[in-house]
């Protein structure tokens, strides 16, 4: 499906060019996965605004249930849970890798008060042993993380082991999901494990998430844009397209499902 002249640079929106996303990088409180890509912190707080502004329009106000099927070190998904973790009642989390599960599963720890606490104290003990000025650092913005964090109720984390394009079942718990949000694998760091062609791919991801998405819902696909995106016209329709940071970010509406459970207020 060629939608080249429907997509169009913009400027951010909701994100100024100049905020300071230092205690939010990869290695300093959250973790880094060797090998892993990590999204733009502007971007996905962008991408992420972006969803909840239209949904809101729809009637759907929040808080959100937020599933990435490709979440790898769960790097994007943890950064949205510490800079909008009052708009969040849930983060699923998926990947195919068990290796990169494993760091998903300590980074998306932190979005709630316990694990950050955890992390405070490792990072404590890493002073104590080694002495190095950025493990204090990154003590520093473990502490100004947890006052945002405390400042919000706990978010209902879950991360699990599935191939999205294999699964025949996934679990029961995944549902009433209101946004769909991940970046497609790209280049030699990642890759579709076997599917290797772009369109086929992003089809059958996008078949699978539609039984778990409750309207008004939204899938916000971002990819290089050179990749091809296709998707069943019958079960979604897109809202809009545009390229920032050389990163083509498509926000379809699935269309034909149920209301949407209500979310109890947070």
């Amino acid at each position: 499906m060629d939608k080249e002249k429907k997509i169009s640079k913009n400027r951010y929106r909701f994100v100024e060019t100049g905020d300071n996303y230092e205690d939010y990088s990869s290695g300093r409180v959250l973790y880094g996965a060797p090998g892993a890509t990590n999204f733009s912190v502007r971007l996905i707080s962008e991408i992420f605004q972006r969803c909840a502004e239209y949904l809101n329009s729809k009637g759907n106000s929040g808080p959100f249930v937020i599933y990435d099927p490709l979440c790898g070190a769960g790097y994007s998904l943890a950064v949205l849970g510490l800079l909008h973790g009052s708009s969040l009642q849930s983060i699923f989390a998926s990947d195919i890798n068990s290796t990169l599960l494993e760091f998903a599963n300590k980074n998306l720890s932190l979005v709630n008060a316990s694990g950050m606490e955890k992390r405070i104290d490792e990072l404590k003990v890493f002073i104590e042993s080694y002495t190095k000025p950025s493990h204090k650092d990154a003590l520093d913005s473990a502490y100004r993380l947890k006052d945002k964090i405390t400042s919000h109720p706990s978010i209902d984390v879950r991360a699990f082991h599935a191939d999205i394009l294999d699964e025949i079942t996934l679990p029961a718990f995944l549902s009433g999901v209101d946004i769909a949000i991940t970046d497609l694998p790209y280049g030699e760091l990642t890759s579709w494990g076997g599917m290797g062609d772009d369109a086929t791919a992003t089809r059958t991801l996008l078949d699978k998430l539609h039984d778990r998405l409750h309207g008004p819902a939204i899938a916000a696909i971002s990819s290089h844009k050179t990749q091809r995106l296709e998707y069943d016209a019958g079960k979604y329709h897109e809202i809009m397209a545009f390229i920032l940071e050389k990163r083509r970010i498509v926000l379809l509406e699935p269309t034909g499902l149920p209301p949407a459970p209500t979310h109890p207020p947070r």
